[in-house]
């Protein structure tokens, strides 16, 4: 009796582990409704900077009409993008696994001609501190 009784303490406690970590999982958002900037479509390769070690992630990003994205070096799965004002680009990144969770990114980026540019903060947009930015140039095609 004793062991049965231990067999089912056990058996709940894996299923109340098992509903609390399924709980944790964050739902990806709705991204359907959200605007996205139709200049940044298509392939863009960085342009190196000496001194500067560029991850194999960043090297080259694309921009799918559908609103996935590949690239940038963020840990995780699938890459879906949108912006918000014409300069503010979000990257939301579903996770892998139960220690990775969703998680969305942002920068923010100036287009120039063939010319990406993308800061990691507002303030460096808005100054246009270009030695901070990281430059893609638009590959011919794209």
């Amino acid at each position: 009796m004793i062991k049965r009784l231990f067999t089912l303490r056990i058996c709940a406690l894996l299923m109340l582990l098992g509903m609390g970590l399924s709980s944790c999982q964050q739902e990806a958002p709705d991204l359907s409704k959200k605007e996205r900037d139709a200049r940044l479509i298509g392939t863009w390769t960085i342009i190196e900077t000496a001194g500067r070690e560029t991850l194999p992630g960043d090297k080259q990003i694309i921009f799918n009409k559908d609103g996935s994205c590949i690239g940038f070096h963020y840990p995780g799965g699938k890459r879906l993008f949108y912006t918000e004002g014409n300069n503010h680009l979000f990257v939301f990144v579903y996770g892998k696994g139960v220690k990775v969770s969703n998680w969305t990114y942002d920068d923010y980026y100036q287009i120039e001609g063939e010319k990406l540019y993308l800061w990691m903060s507002e303030e460096d947009m808005n100054a246009r501190k270009y030695e901070s930015a990281v430059t893609y140039i638009r590959k011919p095609n794209s």
